[in-house]
């Protein structure tokens, strides 16, 4: 009997994913026994639920989870799930989770890895950068605290994939939210998005393509939320705008 050939797995894909991983663990470990036991740290973050109907004819399941596990070591992430109207089946999954880590207690400048799962073979990524927070930078932090507005932008500078060439500059990601009204309406208004930024390189020529989205969301009761969603994703070869509407439900600690 003839066996099936061996899967050929590029051990430096995994192998650069496991350093870093480790080297943010120890970086995270030390961060944590360097606080004092009088004031220890506390785990804080939120975890949200989002549901949507696409004007495009699927329906949207989004969860993002956002963990602040010391003062200078952060995780996020998300995952969409995708389906047609009337089919139990998923078409797409999406994820991306980030590891974060701040250069020095006061920066506003993160060192970023972020593992991108697609559905599909050999089309994940890790993608390594730095995060720049402008809410968390002097001179520019009165200003943004002034409009209850965050914005901080992350430079994808080496990508690795499976079984394909590194790629470098490969991306500029933007995230920003901003409370709307925030004294009338009790901070329940808000507006948030990020836009993906993929850079091109063809022949000497630089090109963008984009993914973006943004939220208007209003809490109308306890952790629930009524959100409406713009949304570009110019990967799509039709269609490539749509309106989501839905719920969303967040616990913040």
């Amino acid at each position: 009997m003839k066996l099936p050939p061996k899967k050929n797995i590029n051990t430096k894909f995994y192998s650069v994913f496991k350093f870093i991983l480790l080297l943010l663990l120890l970086l995270n470990s030390k961060s944590v026994s360097a606080q004092t036991s009088k004031d220890p740290f506390k785990v804080k973050g939120f975890v949200d639920f989002n549901i949507y109907n696409d004007t495009r004819n699927f329906n949207t399941l989004t969860y993002n989870i956002l963990l602040q596990l010391s003062e200078r070591v952060q995780y996020f992430s998300l995952t969409n799930n995708d389906g047609f109207l009337g089919s139990p089946d998923l078409a797409t999954t999406y994820a991306e989770h980030n590891l974060r880590y701040k250069i020095t207690k006061k920066s506003p400048l993160d060192i970023t890895m972020q593992y991108v799962l697609r559905k599909g073979e050999q089309n994940d990524d890790i993608k390594l950068g730095f995060r720049w927070r402008f809410n968390n930078t002097k001179k520019l932090d009165r200003f943004f605290k002034k409009m209850n507005l965050s914005y901080s932008i992350n430079l994808m500078m080496v990508q690795f994939r499976n079984q394909s060439k590194t790629k470098y500059g490969t991306q500029l990601e933007h995230v920003y939210n901003i409370n709307l009204f925030s004294k009338k309406l009790n901070n329940r208004l808000y507006l948030g998005g990020f836009a993906d930024q993929i850079i091109n390189y063809n022949n000497g020529n630089i090109s963008f393509t984009w993914v973006t989205e943004h939220q208007l969301g209003y809490k109308f009761f306890d952790r629930l939320y009524l959100v409406l969603e713009y949304r570009v994703n110019q990967f799509f070869t039709k269609k490539q705008s749509g309106l989501g509407y839905g719920l969303e439900y967040k616990v913040t600690f």
